[in-house]
C-alpha cells in the first residue's frame, strides 16, 4: 500500500513541477476582437412607403397610414388602417325624453 501511494505522490510532484515551469513558447497574449456578425447597431433606412389608396370615410373615422416595420433583419410593411375617432372636449349632454 505504500508503495502505491509513494508512487502517486512522486506523479503528483512531477506534474506539479512541470506546471511551475515557465513556458517554452513565446506568451500568447488575450485579444478582443469585436462582433462582426450579420446584426447591426441602428437598421438602414426603410424603403419607399407603397401608395396606398385611402377609401372614402366618415367625419367619425380617420385614416391612419401604413409604416414599416424593422423585423430582426428586414422590414415589414404593415397596411394602412381606418381609425375611429376620439373627440376631446365636454361630453354630450345626457339624454332626456320628450314628455
Amino acid at each position: 500500500m505504500l508503495k502505491h501511494l509513494s508512487g502517486l505522490l512522486a506523479v503528483s510532484a512531477l506534474f506539479v513541477g512541470a506546471m511551475a515551469l515557465p513556458p517554452l513558447s513565446g506568451t500568447a497574449y488575450a485579444q478582443f476582437v469585436p462582433y462582426q456578425g450579420p446584426y447591426r447597431q441602428t437598421p438602414p433606412p426603410p424603403p419607399r412607403p407603397p401608395v396606398e389608396r385611402v377609401p372614402s370615410h366618415a367625419q367619425s373615422m380617420q385614416w391612419v397610414p401604413g409604416h414599416w416595420t424593422w423585423v430582426g433583419n428586414g422590414y415589414r410593411w404593415t397596411r394602412g388602417h381606418l381609425a375611429r375617432v376620439v373627440r376631446k372636449g365636454p361630453p354630450p349632454p345626457p339624454y332626456r325624453p320628450r314628455g
